[in-house]
């Protein structure tokens, strides 16, 4: 049942990952010369220079507070996903969850974790596949003190599929 619980934190995470940006209250418009004004909530508007990054990608996160690039304890037995790209990494109290979107299908990614998984030397958890189809799906794999979870969902518009590995050494 924790188990469970674990892999729903983590689809909500997704779901609020893929929806992207939501109402800011924040606005901000360009000038003709790259000067950019933004008007907050409080009625103060700053101006500055746009460079093509924003304060936030500066401080190695983006809106979502994902911190950009692999974690440092990214696992060396866990393989990135093939022709994929890391989006960010968040920390939790249920492990860390580390985001990637690849231009494989659904199967063609699962199929290369099980293979690179089991050759690891991980084994599905209990319940380690749940509803996997072409469009998604959620497997868990375990080795002697740690949890790996994969959770996988195609976007048709983008023709990507996300792919979130999630991992807990405090077993």
């Amino acid at each position: 049942m924790k188990k469970i619980s674990k892999y729903l934190l983590i689809l909500s995470f997704l779901f609020f990952v893929s929806c992207g940006k939501g109402d800011d209250s924040d606005s901000s418009k360009t000038d003709e010369e790259g000067t950019e004004e933004v008007k907050k909530d409080d009625d103060k508007t700053t101006s500055g220079k746009t460079e093509g990054k924003d304060d936030e990608s500066s401080l190695g996160t983006n809106d979502l507070g994902l911190s950009e690039g692999l974690p440092d304890d990214f696992p060396d037995d866990i393989p990135e996903p093939e022709n994929g790209k890391c989006l960010g990494s968040i920390i939790t109290s249920e492990g860390t969850v580390v985001t990637f979107e690849s231009t494989d299908k659904v199967k063609d990614v699962v199929d290369f974790y099980k293979e690179k998984m089991e050759n690891s030397g991980y084994e599905l958890s209990e319940g380690g596949e749940i509803l996997v189809s072409d469009q998604g799906g959620l497997i868990g794999w375990e080795k002697t003190g740690k949890e790996i979870g994969l959770m996988l969902g195609y976007d048709t518009e983008k023709e990507i599929t996300s792919v979130v590995i999630t991992y807990n050494y405090s077993k």
